[in-house]
């Protein structure tokens, strides 16, 4: 196995269309990345320059010691596994799974050794004389993955295997996967658009959007800090909530100011970026699980009564959406079934401001100014 190196990696098309710019990415031996974003962000394509399915403006990538950019893609020792699962049809499952290992012209016992060792790994073992066609989607994705995991190749390269299936089973196949890449200690680099499946199966996940690395962190880190504002707005479900103000300071307190008048005390513990944008525009961001009904608040919270517009009943947990004078989005907060709400109440919302962040201006990529000093984009 070897970790892959992404060294100033460029795709410019024909046309044009600059789809990935300057990528820097290192993936370590036996880890688990995923690659996230919006359509379009280039996550895909840089998958496939990986797989050697696109070719390389400029830059250069590896595996190992290995310098891939002039290698053609059947020999960089790589498996893909698509979204289509791109089966073929004709074949049963043991044949699909052994077709690669064929053109290899490896002997007949050890093609059958790996194809039942997978069959095994995957619960494929009573299904290995049936057609794809009589399989269902998870099936048929265990299927692909199999084909996969009989080459032993030395990484693994998933483009959205899992977004034709239904919710229940791309929950199952999430924990499959995520068991399987553990058990076979190989690497892994996953594309999705879907930030809980990058959430839930990444060793550590690279945010990407029109083309450019925004963060690359353990889920964790991306989530309680966030780079800047599109990585806070992307990753989060409901995501965060963003208000626009000036930062304003009397004495020691500081405040986000709304153009109604409206202050939110900033309980941020981090001063030194704060005082390079006084007077500014800034955006406050708060996640939903950070705003609080008065009977379930913290002390030391920010006061603000909002209009109850929509509730959505979860279970063991409710979303309220709100609307805050001044605000053009719904304000959502993430609250207890104990809390009594219905469309049209006045809710003194109590909002963790020491949770939040604070972003220097309004556009999508403005940077976080609440981390701490020398806070890296890539950890």
């Amino acid at each position: 196995m070897a970790g892959i190196l992404i060294k100033d990696l460029q795709k410019i098309y024909d046309n044009g269309y600059h789809a990935v710019k300057d990528a820097n990415l290192e993936i370590r031996d036996r880890e688990f990345m995923v690659l996230v974003g919006p359509s379009g962000c280039g996550k895909t394509t840089t998958l496939r320059m990986i797989a050697g399915l696109e070719d390389i403006s400029g830059g250069e990538i590896r595996i190992g010691e290995r310098r891939l950019n002039e290698v053609a893609p059947k020999d960089r020792d790589i498996a893909m596994v698509f979204q289509s699962y791109a089966l073929y049809p004709h074949m049963s499952v043991y044949e699909n799974m052994a077709f690669a290992l064929r053109l290899r012209k490896m002997p007949k016992p050890e093609i059958h050794a790996k194809v039942m060792e997978a069959a095994k790994m995957l619960s494929l073992g009573n299904q290995l004389e049936k057609l794809p066609k009589q399989l269902s989607g998870g099936q048929r994705q265990r299927v692909a993955l199999g084909r996969a995991i009989v080459r032993q190749p030395k990484a693994f390269l998933f483009d959205e295997p899992l977004s034709n299936l239904d919710a229940k089973l791309r929950g199952e196949m999430r924990y499959e996967l995520k068991s399987l890449q553990t058990r076979l200690a190989t690497t892994a680099v996953y594309v999705t658009h879907d930030q809980i499946e990058a959430m839930t199966l990444g060793d550590r996940i690279t945010v990407m959007s029109v083309g450019e690395i925004q963060q690359v962190a353990p889920p964790t880190v991306v989530y309680e800090f966030p780079y800047n504002r599109f990585v806070a707005s992307f990753i989060g479900t409901p995501p965060m909530n963003f208000v626009t103000g000036k930062l304003v300071r009397e004495g020691d307190t500081w405040s986000c100011e709304m153009a109604k008048g409206q202050r939110f005390t900033l309980g941020m513990k981090e001063r030194g970026k704060l005082a390079e944008n006084l007077g500014k525009d800034v955006v406050l961001g708060v996640r939903p699980e950070h705003l609080h009904a008065p009977q379930v608040a913290p002390a030391g919270c920010a006061v603000c009564p909002m209009k109850v517009d929509v509730v959505e009943h979860m279970g063991d947990h409710q979303y309220i959406y709100l609307l805050l004078d001044g605000v053009e989005d719904t304000v959502i907060m993430k609250a207890p079934p104990q809390v009594k709400a219905a469309p049209g109440d006045i809710m003194p919302v109590h909002l963790d401001t020491a949770a939040g962040h604070l972003f220097a201006g309004t556009h999508e990529h403005a940077p976080n100014i609440t981390l701490p000093a020398g806070f890296p984009r890539q950890q």
